[in-house]
């Protein structure tokens, strides 16, 4: 097929072509809409004794019972909610291209293969297009953790454990795309609307052809 007789086809089928492009326009135009960005905090509480300090590198952060203390009340924080996991432990929420969500598990050192858990504390992820509503749900993960019944009745020999929040993690961020990676997003948005519009009307136009063979050969 040769580049004069595609041209012909577009010609030909120009209301497909309008119909494809009209669909890429608008998911441009949503694009360009949602381009002002998220808001993301991630919050860390660390379960010491009441003695320790918070400054403390050792102690009941590393402890392998403290660290399963700490996962279940993460467990009853966001209760039901499936991880998000990325090749590197550290990568932000708002990188899987959520727009709003909350996240809550213990502090993973590890990749999206093998987790590795080795301090006791819960860190809380938070995405979401408002501050209004990222701090709201700031507020709401920390006053389940400190009012969570495990923490209210500790089990077994952990006693007198309670939950510190680092004060600089409280920062909430926002996060917005440069002006390079919006004008590349746009241009792979026009470029595959232009192909699927190319590719569809000449399925299009095949399929009439064949629809209409029959009738040229009975005629």
């Amino acid at each position: 097929m040769t580049v004069r007789t595609i041209l012909r086809i577009l010609l030909r089928r120009w209301y497909v072509m309008l119909l494809v492009l009209g669909a890429a326009g608008a998911g441009t135009a949503y694009l360009v809409a949602h381009a002002d960005g998220v808001y993301s905090t991630r919050t860390i509480v660390n379960f010491l004794y009441s003695y320790e300090s918070s400054l403390a590198l050792d102690g009941s952060v590393k402890d392998d019972d403290v660290i399963a203390f700490a996962g279940a009340v993460a467990a009853e924080v966001v209760p039901g909610r499936d991880a998000v996991r990325y090749a590197a432990g550290d990568a932000p929420y708002y990188g899987a291209g959520l727009r709003e969500g909350v996240l809550v598990g213990l502090v993973d050192y590890g990749n999206q293969w093998t987790p590795s858990y080795g301090v006791a504390a819960i860190e809380i992820q938070i995405v979401g297009e408002s501050l209004a509503w990222v701090q709201a749900r700031q507020r709401e993960a920390l006053a389940r953790i400190e009012h969570s019944p495990y923490v209210i009745q500790q089990p077994g020999d952990i006693t007198d454990l309670v939950p510190r929040v680092d004060p600089l993690s409280l920062q909430i961020q926002h996060i917005t795309p440069s002006r390079t990676a919006l004008v590349a997003a746009i241009a792979a948005l026009g470029g595959a609307g232009l192909l699927a519009a190319g590719a569809l009307s000449v399925g299009v136009d095949r399929l009439a052809h064949r629809s209409s063979a029959p009738e040229e050969r009975t005629s």
